[in-house]
């Protein structure tokens, strides 16, 4: 979608064009060595954490910035150089309130989708290592 190509946070891809590869690559080194999945339903749900994790860390990049972007103008700089930096934030976030809940509402669907990943792999495990029939049937969401 136009969404997705304009903040990411809905990108197929989890990597954006600017983004670092080694960063996302060392990241899921990070995972699989947590998590050493071993069937491919295993990998392919790690391989969806991954994504899910680093669209989070973006989600985090993104809030950072409107902050950023909002906190700027003669009115803010005095502000935060009067240590009146809650009012910038304030300010800040105010002027983008509509970007703020549209990244809270993607924030707290990432989160959900990762919860139900890392549910999804530990029962894929536990499954693998009880010995039960490699037809485990996952919930995933479309």
């Amino acid at each position: 979608t136009m969404n997705a190509a304009t903040h990411g946070l809905r990108a197929r891809q989890p990597l954006l064009l600017y983004e670092d590869h080694a960063e996302n690559d060392r990241l899921r080194d990070r995972i699989v060595h947590a998590y050493d999945p071993d069937a491919a339903a295993e990998e392919l749900l790690v391989d969806e954490i991954v994504g899910l994790v680093w669209r989070l860390t973006r989600a985090e990049r993104v809030e950072v910035a409107l902050y950023t972007v909002g906190a700027t103008g003669p009115l803010l700089e005095a502000l935060r150089r009067s240590g009146e930096g809650d009012a910038a934030v304030g300010v800040a976030f105010s002027t983008h309130a509509t970007s703020f809940a549209t990244l809270s509402k993607y924030e707290s669907s990432l989160a959900s989708r990762l919860r139900r990943a890392l549910a999804d792999l530990r029962l894929a495990q536990s499954a693998r290592r009880d010995d039960v029939p490699s037809l485990v049937v996952l919930e995933s969401e479309a």
